[in-house]
């Protein structure tokens, strides 16, 4: 299998003189954002927040000064638009979204819907910081420099919050697992 490199530089300068060339700046940086909002907001939002996070980079991209990593910059503006959303939602608890079980009501998509739900309530239970900081690493796929610079926190507070925020899920999750009986994976895979 061929890989092929993204030449990030290249593309802002083209992306710079003529828009049609931000494409394969999208086509690189679109699934990593969508997966930075949809376990936030659920699919349909995370699908419209995407939307309006590359279109303020392409307007903005002029601003875009080569001081930091491009996907840092483009995380602060996804970030700074959930931020806009939470402000219009008026901080509304956010619903789980079950689209998938509405067309099939199997065991295992029921599990999968417990899980999920078992893993968004252990992730209300720590700081809104740490939140983020999980979202952005493990959704985001963000290193730990690129979290860091959105942040505005050193790498090293970074890892320590990662680490702490991940004993406090695991302990949540642990306490979840004494009320819930999972059924046979199998029948999922």
């Amino acid at each position: 299998m061929e890989s092929t490199s993204f030449d990030e530089k290249y593309w802002i300068s083209r992306a710079k003189e003529k828009r049609e060339d931000f494409a394969p700046i999208y086509d690189h940086y679109v699934k990593r954002i969508y997966r930075y909002f949809s376990f936030k907001v659920g699919k349909t939002l995370a699908e419209d927040l995407t939307q309006q996070t590359f279109l303020k980079a392409m307007s903005r991209l002029d601003s875009f000064r080569e001081e930091s990593l491009f996907s840092t910059w483009l995380f602060q503006i996804a970030k700074y638009t959930l931020m806009d959303e939470q402000r219009k939602q008026k901080r509304r608890p956010r619903e789980l979204e079950l689209d998938s079980l509405s067309a099939n009501s199997s065991a295992c998509y029921a599990e999968q819907a417990a899980t999920q739900l078992d893993l968004t309530s252990a992730l209300q239970q720590v700081n809104e910081i740490e939140r983020e900081i999980i979202m952005l690493k493990f959704f985001g796929e963000c290193t730990f420099a690129e979290i860091a610079q959105i942040m505005e926190m050193g790498e090293s507070a970074v890892k320590n919050r990662l680490y702490r925020a991940l004993e406090k899920v695991k302990g949540n999750l642990r306490g979840s697992e004494d009320s819930y009986e999972p059924q046979s994976r199998r029948d999922c895979f």
